[in-house]
């Protein structure tokens, strides 16, 4: 029966179901009649009279029965709609703001080509071709960080964090994205040696970043201000900025996805709309709430509350180190051998010309089969990058057997394939990640903390 149940369609558990009902009904009410009656005119009375009573039972329930079916049905179709509208929302707003710097890129490069530039001419069309490079990069992330959220693969990674540094870390990061006319700063909630907690990092600054970035783009004079307050047993951050603000009506919605307010007599403001989504889903990953303080032309309070999961012995070591601090270890470059995994002959020249210029050997690799071979034939080497994607075998296959000859060697994976990819990287043995694209800054924050494991 539970065969039948499972495979058989809706319509055909209906024709079954009344035939057997049908055919019982006949069977036994023919029989009980024949036994109670004799009378062949009192018996065809009866008959109608179970005639009667079989339609309208059956009718009753398949009524109930169909009712329910077809309000599932009604509840798909309306998801199916909205699902639908939201795929159209989708790629209007990804359509529109993707081809907006990339439109940028083209434009400008093919700008490039005329010979009769100024030297300020080409440093400006550079910064603009760079300028948008990083904004089609943000809008890419965004919509993999959504997706990931969504899909339930982003987890959360607990590690301690000295919630100071991280302030100071984005700080810095923000200083030169203001204008003139905005003044940024941090408030901290604990003193130095307290202010290290069991947290996850990466998202705390995510979150902070989006809501910060959010800020940059709607004041034009005044302050932004955020940090964090540390409460019993929740640490409250915050950003606060003196902008345009968001209407009532907005702030019930600024939480959905591709939802951007849209103040009259104000400037279009570029965006995707999914940066406070994110921030509300990472915010919830992490156990907390997400709420906004706003009123138009008086600016925004977004806040943000996690758990406050205190560090009882406190190391330094264990704390990750900024990117000011890292850099203090480039002068140890100049004897490092790494060894290049990659196919792609344009990443090949760029990684190259990075390393090559700090005074880092590069041996290069085309293949899994022949990074193994090198690794082999090189005992200098000491840090593989290595891409997953590649010819003759694989990234995964290929780190595996370097492994076996060299177990101390460092393997870091870096890969355009972001989806569920860094947690299968760790259970196979490698050492870091790199998301393709990735900057000078990522690049070098990788080999920094395997030089800090030399140390240690």
């Amino acid at each position: 029966m539970s065969f039948l149940r499972r495979y058989l369609k809706f319509e055909m558990k209906i024709f079954i179901g009344y035939i057997l009902i049908g055919c019982l009904w006949i069977l036994f009410s023919d029989k009980v009649v024949s036994i109670l009656f004799s009378d062949a005119e009192e018996i065809t009375r009866i008959q109608t009279y179970k005639g009667w009573i079989y339609v309208m039972t059956t009718g009753i329930l398949f009524y109930f029965i169909l009712r329910h079916h077809i309000r599932k049905l009604r509840t798909a179709e309306q998801m199916a709609k909205e699902s639908d509208r939201l795929k159209t929302l989708f790629l209007q707003n990804i359509s529109h703001e993707i081809r907006t710097p990339m439109n940028g890129i083209m434009g400008f490069t093919e700008l490039l080509k005329n010979e009769t530039l100024t030297e300020a001419e080409k440093n400006e069309f550079l910064k603009i071709i760079s300028d948008s490079s990083t904004l089609l990069l943000n809008i890419v992330n965004e919509v993999l960080d959504i997706s990931m959220i969504e899909s339930g693969t982003n987890k959360v990674k607990i590690s301690e964090v000295s919630l100071n540094n991280l302030m100071d870390e984005i700080l810095n990061y923000f200083t030169h994205s203001v204008g003139n006319d905005v003044c940024i700063k941090v408030e901290y909630g604990l003193s130095s040696g307290n202010d290290v907690i069991k947290a996850d990092e990466t998202k705390i600054r995510q979150i902070l970043h989006n809501l910060i970035s959010n800020a940059i783009k709607f004041v034009e004079n005044g302050h932004i201000r955020f940090g964090y307050k540390a409460k019993e047993n929740t640490l409250e951050f915050f950003v606060e900025d003196t902008g345009i603000g968001i209407s009532k009506e907005s702030q019930k919605h600024i939480f959905e996805r591709f939802f951007k307010d849209r103040p009259q007599n104000t400037k279009i403001y570029d965006g995707v709309g999914l940066g406070l989504a994110i921030s509300k889903g990472l915010v919830e990953l992490l156990e907390g709430k997400i709420w906004l303080e706003s009123e138009p032309g008086k600016g925004s309070i977004f806040a943000f509350a996690i758990p406050y999961q205190k560090v009882d012995d406190k190391h330094e070591d264990s704390i990750s180190y900024s990117g000011e601090k890292a850099r203090t270890r480039q002068s140890t470059f100049n004897y490092l051998t790494i060894l290049l995994v990659e196919d792609d002959l344009p990443n090949i020249k760029y990684i190259t010309e990075i390393l090559s210029r700090q005074g880092i050997k590069v041996i290069t690799a085309v293949n899994g089969q022949q990074a193994v071979d090198l690794c082999h034939d090189h005992q200098e080497i000491e840090l593989v990058l290595m891409d997953l994607k590649m010819p003759v075998m694989d990234g995964y296959l290929s780190a595996k057997e370097i492994r076996e000859l060299r177990r101390d060697i460092y393997i870091v994976a870096q890969t355009a394939y972001v989806f569920n990819e860094r947690e299968k990287t760790t259970v196979a043995g490698f050492n870091d990640f790199l998301a393709k694209p990735f900057n000078v800054e990522q690049l070098f924050a990788v080999i920094n903390r395997f030089l800090e494991r030399q140390h240690q």
